[in-house]
């Protein structure tokens, strides 16, 4: 419980603008003239009851309802106290809740089909570094070509590593978590576009970024943005759940060329005492040793040096030049088969996984040859 955070709001409604496929969060900012800004005092507390009436409204957003386009009213409406505000925006959130399934596991996202999935998963992939247009920060790799199996991973780790990693099995072994695999399709909402799922996102950005009751609603819109992103991509997710069957967790997986990447980690507090990441960690590890058209397992980039350091202790090498190892080229595939769309015109040039090619061209350019 972090307290009451102070929010600067607009009574004017204001209408979505932007890009669609941008977070919410981006495209739906207020601009109204001084008179009418006010000052309002938010609780900056999180329960699944907020969480159900925030996914009820970003879900009108998301649907096209342009009256729930505004988000700071969102905010207000289900953080706040105000008798103007609730009596004004208060339907709005009733008529959104009224709105909802039954179940809190039913996907409710848009049915994007599967080449836009994949095209959305490649911005996320870091395809800017390999095709020229940015760079990412590292990525943390793991070659596992030396490897004949998960133990053999294990066995080469740290001691406190491999007794975190004894405790996640050891939680799966009793029934206190459960990996359940999903493949996101084409022409369908993907399977983690539920309320259950979005609690896990929503409580693992306010656990890690809401610091003091001014980070709390910076940390909620980040976690409508990151939702709205992964529910829109390609791969496989591994859902987590305890011993009542409630998701307490999802990895989202992608798999390209010769790498499997893990895409997007989310999980509740339950989620990390249970140490549901290390085991994610694990089972990405272990697919990759054994599938045959893998090399390299990617963790992605971190968002702290802490975190950086922590996956090195797994031994996955933070990278800077990561699109050089990593071999991104050929299509998307599913563990149901099914291969997905060439992106040759967009994958890592071949000259950079050919032996002494680079070489070669470096020589050319310098007048060695």
């Amino acid at each position: 419980m972090l307290g009451h955070g102070l929010l600067y709001f607009a009574l004017s409604f204001a209408t979505p603008y932007g890009n669609a496929r941008q977070p919410i969060a981006q495209r739906c900012r207020c601009v109204a003239p001084a008179l009418q800004q006010r000052e309002l005092q938010l609780n900056a507390v999180l329960d699944d009851q907020r969480c159900t009436k925030l996914f009820a409204w970003i879900s009108m957003a998301f649907a096209g309802d342009r009256r729930y386009g505004n988000l700071m009213l969102a905010f207000a409406s289900i953080f706040g106290d105000d008798e103007e505000v609730l009596a004004t925006y208060g339907p709005l959130v009733e008529n959104a809740l009224a709105q909802l399934p039954a179940s809190d596991e039913q996907p409710m996202g848009e049915p994007v089909d599967l080449l836009e999935r994949e095209q959305g998963s490649l911005g996320a992939m870091g395809a800017g570094q390999w095709t020229g247009q940015f760079r990412t920060r590292p990525h943390a790799l793991l070659d596992v070509r030396g490897l004949s199996s998960v133990d053999e991973w294990v066995q080469n780790l740290p001691r406190g590593c491999r007794r975190t990693l004894a405790k996640a099995a050891k939680a799966e072994a009793a029934g206190e978590i459960r990996v359940v695999t999903r493949t996101i399709r084409g022409g369908e909402p993907s399977p983690h576009s539920s309320l259950a799922h979005f609690r896990c996102v929503v409580a693992h950005e306010v656990r890690l970024l809401a610091k003091s009751p001014d980070d709390f609603f910076d940390a909620l819109g980040q976690a409508i943005g990151r939702y709205r992103n992964c529910v829109n991509q390609a791969g496989e997710i591994r859902e987590y759940r305890d011993a009542d069957g409630r998701v307490i967790a999802f990895a989202q997986e992608a798999t390209k060329g010769r790498v499997i990447r893990g895409q997007w980690y989310y999980g509740t507090d339950q989620a990390a005492s249970s140490y549901v990441w290390f085991h994610s960690v694990r089972e990405l590890v272990e697919r990759a040793i054994a599938d045959d058209g893998v090399d390299h397992a990617d963790l992605g980039p971190s968002g702290s040096d802490a975190f950086s350091e922590l996956k090195q202790k797994y031994g996955f090498a933070s990278v800077a030049d990561w699109h050089k190892v990593a071999d991104y080229r050929g299509p998307f595939r599913y563990e149901d088969g099914v291969i997905g769309e060439s992106w040759a015109q967009l994958d890592p040039p071949d000259w950079l996984f050919e032996q002494g090619l680079l070489e070669q061209m470096m020589e050319r350019v310098q007048g060695k040859v």
